[in-house]
């Protein structure tokens, strides 16, 4: 009899031991459990009360399971996802309304200069896709903007952390000039030259922050920003539509020989044009001085070699434009990533510069277009403004900022008495980004 309650007691033993870990496994197994703790409860091996605690405890287990589950899988999409986004409302007031009118009003616009919003994704430590959503100049007559979302950016980077080479496909500002910026304003350089638009880069990225690409795109986007730059009289000579393939080039190069204080860039931009090709060349530095820190000071210089004849010119202009921008910082902190081409490069000179004033001087080399043909060009630009971030928590990204440009324009004119020689314009800018 004695041996009989000991055999019963092992049965309950192994049963209760069996129950725990189909308790403790994957769901896969509730079904079985299930199964096999009303089958004790019908022999009466078990109790009413044991069954159902038991079952509370199955049930408390899957839950913890699921919630550590649930927990981990949302650490990884936050890991792999990021969103970033910026809101810019501007007040810009100009002493000349039309500068080709003599004595012409003052204007001025209150709009929302920009909405922004970008989303990055790393699928694997190699795959990473990005893309950024605006809307432009919204409420502001000038440029006719609206309201409509616009995609700015979207690519596709691959690049594994240890491999020098690494390619980019999609739709951005190409690597042709880095547009460093710290005013409200771009610079000039930007103005005529920025080349956003689909492509593919293939690059190579070696020692001392050295980098080399080849980039290819279609049309002739570089040639049409350049035209609707302002920086000349487009009603003086026109373009003939070239050649509508992926026949446009750039070759890009870029080094940080001193680590933090020196960075030196150049570019060969080519695209088709009419009879003969647009040749375009970029040079750049970025330098903090060793004894001044929290000086910044940046020279960018675009040149073009050959230029197709503008339809109503009697010659090629090659025009050029050279920027030069000094900046202090009062709060000096590390910026990784240069440039202002593109939605990240604008947001690190805000979360990183949370204090700053700025100058800038530009000279706009018209090769002789104005007095050839009768007609104006800028002549040169003087900038100045500060920004001040009132909120600013570096680690999270989020900035709330105020910023103001004051911008005088000088114009060569060939009728000084039927135009003005040169317009003022100040700007005010408050902006969040998160």
């Amino acid at each position: 009899m004695q041996n009989r309650s000991l055999s019963v007691c092992c049965v309950l033993i192994c049963t209760f031991v069996l129950l725990a870990l189909l308790i403790a496994s994957s769901p896969a197994y509730a079904g079985e459990a299930e199964a096999l703790l009303n089958l004790l409860l019908k022999r009466g091996l078990i109790t009413e009360q044991e069954y159902e605690e038991l079952t509370a405890g199955r049930a408390e287990g899957m839950k913890e399971q699921k919630a550590v589950a649930d927990a981990s899988a949302g650490t990884e999409m936050s890991d792999r996802v990021v969103i970033e986004g910026a809101i810019e409302g501007e007040y810009r007031w100009m002493k000349h309304r039309e500068v080709t009118a003599r004595d012409s009003d003052s204007t001025s616009d209150l709009y929302l200069r920009t909405i922004e919003l970008g989303i990055g994704v790393k699928l694997t430590d190699w795959i990473i896709a990005s893309a950024v959503f605006n809307s432009e100049w919204i409420g502001d007559d000038v440029n006719a903007g609206d309201e409509m979302l616009t995609v700015d950016e979207a690519v596709i980077t691959l690049q594994k952390e240890d491999a020098p080479f690494y390619i980019v496909a999609g739709k951005r500002t190409q690597p042709f000039g880095l547009f460093e910026s710290h005013l409200i304003t771009d610079p000039m350089t930007q103005d005529g030259y920025e080349t956003k638009r689909a492509g593919i880069t293939a690059g190579y990225a070696g020692p001392a922050g050295a980098d080399l690409s080849l980039t290819v795109y279609k049309g002739e986007e570089q040639m049409n920003h350049l035209f609707e730059s302002g920086l000349f009289d487009t009603e003086a000579v026109s373009r003939t539509d070239a050649a509508d393939d992926v026949g446009s080039f750039i070759v890009s190069v870029y080094a940080e020989p001193v680590e933090e204080a020196l960075t030196l860039f150049a570019g060969y931009l080519s695209e088709p044009g009419a009879e003969r090709r647009n040749e375009t060349l970029n040079l750049g530095f970025n330098l903090v001085l060793p004894f001044l820190e929290n000086l910044r000071v940046d020279g960018e210089y675009m040149k073009a070699i050959k230029r197709e004849r503008y339809t109503g010119a009697d010659r090629e202009f090659k025009e050029g434009v050279l920027s030069l921008s000094a900046a202090y910082e009062f709060v000096l902190r590390k910026r990784e990533v240069i440039g202002g081409g593109l939605f990240e490069e604008r947001r690190a000179h805000i979360i990183s510069e949370p204090l700053e004033v700025s100058l800038r001087y530009e000279y706009f080399d018209d090769d002789g277009f104005a007095d050839s043909l009768n007609a104006w060009s800028v002549k040169d630009r003087y900038s100045a403004g500060a920004r001040y971030s009132f909120y600013n928590d570096e680690a999270s990204g989020l900035n709330a900022f105020l910023s103001v440009e004051y911008r005088h324009t000088g114009l060569r004119v060939d009728s000084p008495a039927d135009m003005e020689e040169a317009n003022d314009e100040i700007y005010a800018r408050m902006g969040v980004n998160f």
